[in-house]
């Protein structure tokens, strides 16, 4: 599911580049709010729909997604090689944390969640204040850096909580398990985007 996640914001991307789709046609107005608060819901809704309703699952799945990739657009269309580059960082470095996550587990303690949460409070005041005050770039480079760190270590905690619901034979909802993983790796995307761009 990992893999087709980011397959299909690929496909997104790719469609939206070949029809020529300009990006204030996308990001204007009440439009990118709409975008914004449907990722809310669908993201929600596939949090409390049950593994067993296969087909609203997979479809509520597929729009998330879809929409992630609207919103990784701006980044495709403006500079297509560093998007790629940057991709490619991305992925060793999701193959690299996730094989230390399996290989010493033990290294990952479950109390990492409630500070790796106030880290991610933390960072989403940092965002929404750089939107109203202008931050120098070194000072947001920081903040990128910074998230970098955070959601690395994310991977590796949501890699181990996949690990122990494995060993505990929970119930496994794949798509919810994998969307963790694909949220952590677009957020660790973007800001190796942001610090490579500067």
């Amino acid at each position: 599911y990992f893999i087709l996640s980011w397959g299909i914001v690929m496909a997104t991307n790719s469609t939206l580049s070949n029809s020529n789709v300009k990006l204030n046609e996308l990001f204007s107005g009440p439009f990118t709010i709409l975008i914004f608060l449907g990722s809310l819901v669908l993201l929600m809704s596939l949090l409390f729909v049950p593994p067993k309703m296969f087909f609203t699952k997979h479809l509520l799945y597929i729009s998330f997604i879809v929409l992630l990739g609207i919103f990784l657009y701006p980044y495709y269309i403006t500079n297509k090689q560093l998007f790629h580059h940057v991709g490619g960082t991305t992925l060793l470095m999701f193959i690299a944390l996730s094989v230390i996550a399996f290989a010493y587990p033990q290294m990952i303690s479950d109390g990492w969640g409630i500070y790796l949460f106030i880290a991610l409070i933390g960072l989403l005041i940092a965002r929404i204040m750089e939107l109203f005050v202008k931050f120098d770039s070194q000072k947001s480079r920081i903040i990128s850096y910074i998230s970098v760190i955070v959601f690395s270590l994310y991977i590796m905690y949501d890699t181990k909580k996949i690990i122990v619901n494995a060993k505990q034979c929970i119930n496994p909802d794949y798509i919810n398990e994998s969307i963790n993983l694909f949220l952590d790796s677009i957020n660790l995307f973007q800001n190796n985007y942001l610090l490579s761009r500067k």
